[in-house]
């Protein structure tokens, strides 16, 4: 349920108007003109923070809504402060998606502090949650909508903090005509509207971020109006308000405790769960990252005309930014260089599943090769042969997972180990490593876990269809590192990635893929012919690295969590099987995956990686 008393832009021109209050200190009426420009013409509402009239602008003749302050609010100078440094923002923001503002003024005569925005004739979301019945298609377009006006007012420095049912307009009451309101203005003072005004908090406890009630460092930012808009997104497919906290202490609990989706439809789940992850380092942190996501991660981006060629690294060198004045994904080619042909589809990376060329991931321990995981027998009783061998027992047994061991080392008696992959509950994998070297016997072995990213729902299915055929050696594809920072580059946020492919013995057949967040296959190449075209095309900035391995330059525009899979085995990769649409996969698809991957003798090397956009400025 809504709550009556919540400040809220809420316009229609049917029905008799509300009585008007009686004139008061700090108010207005029917009948006044502010600065000499707004007339006001009809009371729409009263909430906590004020009192919302309808008016009309009498040199355009423009209806508009006017917001007047409370005069406890008025008086305040560090409200009115804040009313002010970004009322210079929000008046520049400009957005189907967003409620224009108009001006931030003081009337003089009155003494009154108001907001003017454009009037919309339109429904509250949150009066009509039991009553939309969206599809899943309803509630993505819903979602892509608020997220690109949001995307607009992050790039403006404007963060709602307060992105709710109750902030959400439905112009004409149509989804596809919302737009958010009260960007930047302080909240509803009322207590019972359950909103809270304070040290780094504005919003209501149902919506409101982790970091908002004191969790994470308190850190906001565009990742908090992210984490809202998913909980909105929720409410609206759910069909109802959510229970995510009636008092504070009980926010807090449920935010740690997680967000429960079963009951969502299951083509949304991959779209909401990294909206809504608690951590905000692991959140998805940009309205970008959250529209690829939502658009599948299928849009593919344009090469631009010119490039800088990649740097050259080594795989003993530790990777650094590379700084770059011009990006281009098809490399020394650009635009110019040698078309047609699968490069195209290989080099354009993925607009944020950062699928095609853009993972990162594990170190392969050179070992067997065949269609069970390799494992590593204890030599001479050597406690860091003894960690390995325990280690790799347990990887293949733990569910949603790809973790490789990158690195054991015994120093002085003090046995480390280095895991890098990608896995749905980190603190499970954990205690499944553990065990086995408690098992084992071992002790005091140092495990670093730094590298294992937390990943999504929607990867589990080809995780736990690939993991049975995982191998180490070659074939296989390999990168420095885990995490990436993006750097602004040419006016975007961009990073560079040197991935290392390793190809193997000639005739041995080849796939490579991407794997989306949501769990779905993008093809690069299905076929050695079509892979060897890539990486000789000369159009590219591949690098030849010796052998028959290449050093792929991969540019990177977006946040979230990657996947790339390089398949080896007999050839012909049946794609329609492989690629199948996460919502078309039938209850027998891992089955059937599984038995032509027996059949063909298929093995999988895989690497994870996510980009980040954490450095200040």
């Amino acid at each position: 349920m809504s709550d009556p008393e919540n400040e809220r832009t809420v316009f229609n021109a049917g029905g008799p108007a509300p009585a008007q209050p009686a004139r008061a200190p700090g108010h207005i009426q029917i009948g006044d003109v502010l600065n000499h420009i707004f007339r006001v013409t009809r009371f729409i509402a009263r909430g906590g923070m004020g009192e919302v009239f309808e008016g009309i602008n009498d040199q355009s003749d423009e209806r508009v809504a006017i917001k007047v302050m409370l005069p406890a609010l008025a008086a305040d100078e560090n409200v009115q402060a804040m009313f002010r440094k970004e009322a210079r923002t929000l008046t520049r923001l400009s957005h189907p998606a967003l409620v224009q503002y108009r001006v931030l003024a003081q009337e003089p005569t009155l003494g009154v502090l108001y907001i003017v925005t454009e009037f919309v004739d339109g429904t509250n979301l949150a009066d009509v949650l039991t009553t939309l019945k969206p599809s899943p298609a309803d509630v993505r377009a819903l979602a892509r909508r608020l997220a690109d006006g949001l995307r607009v007012a992050h790039s403006l420095g404007a963060i709602h903090r307060d992105i709710s049912p109750d902030n959400v307009l439905l112009e004409g009451g149509q989804l596809k005509a919302a737009k958010i309101i009260d960007f930047g203005i302080a909240k509803d003072l009322a207590p019972d509207s359950k909103t809270i005004v304070g040290d780094g908090f504005a919003g209501k406890l149902n919506y409101v971020a982790p970091e908002q009630l004191g969790d994470f460092g308190r850190e906001v930012g565009p990742w908090s109006d992210i984490y809202s808009l998913g909980l909105v997104l929720l409410a609206v497919a759910r069909g109802r308000e959510l229970d995510m906290g009636a008092t504070f202490v009980d926010a807090v609990d449920k935010r740690r405790a997680g967000v429960d989706l079963s009951d969502v439809a299951p083509e949304l789940v991959p779209m909401l769960e990294p909206m809504l992850v608690a951590d905000p380092a692991q959140r998805l942190r940009s309205m970008d990252a959250v529209l690829s996501v939502i658009d599948g991660a299928r849009q593919q981006r344009r090469a631009s005309d010119t490039a800088t060629p990649m740097a050259t690294f080594t795989t003993a060198q530790p990777f650094q930014q590379v700084q770059l004045t011009d990006i281009s994904l098809e490399g020394k080619g650009g635009a110019g260089g040698k078309s047609g042909g699968p490069n195209k589809a290989i080099i354009a990376a993925s607009a944020a599943g950062a699928l095609l060329l853009a993972a990162i991931g594990g170190y392969y321990v050179i070992g067997g090769k065949g269609g069970t995981p390799a494992t590593v027998e204890a030599q001479n009783g050597k406690p860091d042969e003894q960690a390995r061998a325990a280690v790799e027992s347990a990887l293949p047994n733990i569910a949603c997972s790809w973790i490789d061991i990158s690195d054991v080392s015994d120093r002085g008696g003090q046995v480390s180990v280095t895991l890098k992959g990608v896995a749905l509950d980190t603190a499970g994998a954990k205690t499944a490593v553990e065990k086995a070297l408690g098992d084992a016997g071992l002790k005091g072995v140092n495990v670093s876990y730094d590298n294992v990213l937390v990943g999504s729902q929607g990867i589990c299915e080809p995780l736990d269809a690939l993991r049975p055929i995982r191998v180490a050696g070659s074939p296989h594809i390999f990168a420095p590192g885990s995490k990436f920072e993006l750097a602004q580059t040419g006016g975007k946020l961009v990073v560079r990635v040197p991935v290392d492919i390793d190809v193997g013995t000639e005739g041995e057949g080849l796939a490579f893929y991407g794997i989306e967040p949501n769990g779905q296959f993008e093809k690069i190449a299905n076929s050695r012919a079509e892979l060897e075209a890539i990486l000789h095309d000369p159009g590219t900035a591949i690098t030849p690295l010796g052998g028959s391995s290449y050093r792929i330059p991969v540019d990177t525009d977006h946040e979230g969590l990657s996947g790339l899979l390089l398949l080896s085995g007999r050839e012909p990769f049946d794609e329609s099987l492989v690629a199948t649409p996460p919502p078309l996969r039938g209850d027998d698809w891992r089955e059937l995956f599984t038995a032509e991957a027996k059949k063909k003798g298929w093995t999988a090397n895989m690497l994870w990686y996510r980009t980040v956009d954490e450095t200040p400025g």
